[in-house]
């Protein structure tokens, strides 16, 4: 497989209300840092559609008319449209961060504060909170 511009490229699929997951991606967070600017990641998120579920589920968990849902059947606490809110801002994030050598540590800084702080909820209090933690990342911008 060519590689124009001769760096491997990774994804990782996961749900941010997935600790084992979350987990992974910490652990993983140390071999990104010795592979540097060899290798992109880019993380995916896991969604489906539900267009067609009861309003009550789909004002829970849903967006965009049932377009993009999410669920944690493990952990009561979370609501979908909180999971697909936290995904939304990790990839912000990612996307802020990650191009750029100097910054790309804020991304699995971020991962590691809510991972470590948030308790099995990743709310918006949470990411705000962690947004003020991590020395760099600005709430607003997010």
């Amino acid at each position: 497989m060519s590689r124009p511009d001769n760096r491997v490229e990774y994804d990782i699929w996961y749900s941010s209300s997935n600790d084992l997951a979350l987990d992974f991606i910490q652990d993983f967070m140390k071999l990104d840092k010795r592979l540097g600017e060899g290798a992109l990641m880019t993380p995916r998120f896991v969604f489906w559609v539900c267009e067609n579920c009861e309003d009550d589920f789909m004002q829970a968990n849903c967006f965009g008319g049932g377009k993009y849902c999410a669920t944690d059947s493990g952990n009561a606490k979370i609501p979908g449209s909180s999971i697909v809110l936290e995904d939304l801002r990790q990839m912000c994030i990612y996307k802020k961060s990650y191009a750029k050598p100097e910054t790309r540590k804020l991304f699995w800084d971020y991962i590691k504060t809510v991972h470590s702080r948030c308790d099995q909820v990743l709310n918006e209090p949470c990411s705000i909170n962690a947004h003020k933690e991590v020395a760099g990342l600005n709430w607003a911008e997010t």
